[in-house]
């Protein structure tokens, strides 16, 4: 009777034993699938890191302007600062992740047009994001002495660094775009006039005086020569050219431009009279200022031109344009309004206020439209990840691919996008994501 009911349970066993994995796979299974997962995290994630280090420093510099202001407010426009550095941290860190685990084909897939090589702002954002951090640190009294002296001498290193790959990118974006004919417009200025990066981060720094000088007038001639083109290209070319939210990019250089000269005039005030004639006469940051609101209501008039094509495509990652150069512009008329006194102007201190509480605003709304699409693709991921499949499941999986693998190759063929020097800018424009 016994020997019956093995003989009976025999298949049974046999059958789990051939479904049921082996030890261990389930864990490897997990972990490719996170690698998998990683692999899809998207370009974007560096452009919303930089426009989310630019309302840090919005909210720094309001907090600044508004010293007459009650603790209670000054203490929420810090903690907002350092919640808008914390989630440009978290998107940085993803893609750098993905980038460190993948390189040859994130090179490869996302670095081989000018306007991807355009989107690749890493160079631009971890310098900010190191400067920032460090202004932040000791401005609030976070650090001692000898942890500040380390602390300094570690933000000095990642700078250069990174300021050294600024270089090498900018050079593979001119000759990527020399040769497929790629024509100045917004995507431009974020590998070339990022130039400044080294004066803008370095001001706070303490790095030498001639360094911080030849990076201001590097992104200065940057801009002489790219802006014009991309302004008449923008005006006259509205259908062709920067047709998704790559055109609020077109604010970018003269609002960055007016800051690094700013930023870098204000950290040369405790050096000789020589060393500071370096950047020129104080004339020079009326003309950036006057260059930098040319850009901003280019910009408005652009915008209004596209207004049906970007309501039509709201809301995707290419909106990360908008973002950084907002930042910069209203970072620019707060530091222009308090370089040269006109704060204690009332009309002065309010319209820099306004700017900056409305570009405050259009960066958060932005940056939550974006970790909502981002949370709902990793949550619905990561669900996929961690569910069992059933034996019913896997035969269903099985008998279904060889069905539908024809039709996923006619979509996959019918979805491909057609190529436009001015649609795309490197930024995943799909409306999923």
């Amino acid at each position: 009777m016994m020997d019956r009911n093995k003989e009976k349970l025999l298949p049974e066993v046999v059958a789990a034993a051939d479904i049921a994995p082996p030890p261990g796979s389930s864990c490897r299974s997990l972990s490719r699938r996170l690698l998998q997962q990683l692999l899809r995290v998207p370009l974007a994630c560096n452009g919303f890191a930089l426009g989310l280090t630019g309302l840090c420093n919005v909210l720094l510099n309001l907090n600044a302007a508004l010293s007459s202001s009650p603790p209670p407010v000054k203490y929420s426009f810090i903690v907002a600062a350092i919640l808008a550095l914390f989630v440009a941290y978290v998107n940085q860190i993803l893609y750098l992740a993905k980038i460190s685990v993948f390189p040859c084909k994130v090179l490869r897939e996302e670095a081989s047009t000018p306007q991807q090589i355009s989107a690749q702002v890493s160079h631009l954002t971890i310098p900010l994001l190191t400067s920032t951090t460090y202004s932040l640190l000791t401005s609030t009294h976070m650090m001692n002495l000898d942890i500040g002296i380390l602390g300094l001498r570690i933000a000095q290193g990642t700078v250069a660094v990174w300021c050294t790959l600024q270089l090498v990118v900018m050079a593979t974006f001119l000759l990527r775009s020399y040769r497929e004919g790629f024509y100045p417009e917004p995507a431009w200025f974020p590998p070339t006039v990022s130039l400044g990066t080294f004066a803008m981060a370095g001001a706070a720094l303490k790095f030498p005086a001639a360094l911080i000088a030849t990076s201001v007038w590097s992104a200065v001639i940057m801009m002489v020569f790219t802006l014009p083109i991309a302004l008449f290209r923008c005006y006259y070319r509205s259908k062709e050219v920067a047709i998704n939210g790559s055109i609020g990019i077109l604010q970018a250089p003269g609002s960055f431009v007016c800051i690094c000269w700013l930023v870098s005039w204000s950290s040369l005030s405790s050096y000789s009279e020589r060393q500071q004639l370096l950047l020129g006469p104080l004339f020079v940051g009326h003309a950036l200022f006057a260059v930098a609101m040319l850009g901003m209501l280019s910009t408005l008039w652009c915008v209004f031109m596209r207004r049906v094509r970007l309501k039509d495509l709201w809301f995707n990652s290419s909106f990360a344009g908008f973002t950084f150069p907002s930042a910069s512009s209203a970072n620019a008329t707060l530091l222009y309004v308090k370089f040269y006194g006109f704060d204690t102007f009332i009309v002065g201190k309010v319209c820099a206020s306004v700017l900056a509480v409305l570009v405050v605003i259009l960066i958060s709304l932005i940056n939550i439209m974006w970790l909502g699409k981002l949370l709902h693709c990793c949550s619905g991921n990561l669900s996929m990840m961690t569910r069992v499949p059933s034996a019913q499941s896997m035969d269903t999986d099985t008998s279904s691919s060889s069905s539908s693998s024809k039709e996923k190759k006619l979509l996959v063929s019918s979805s491909v996008p057609q190529q436009n020097s001015g649609v795309n800018i490197g930024i995943n424009t799909s409306p999923d994501m």
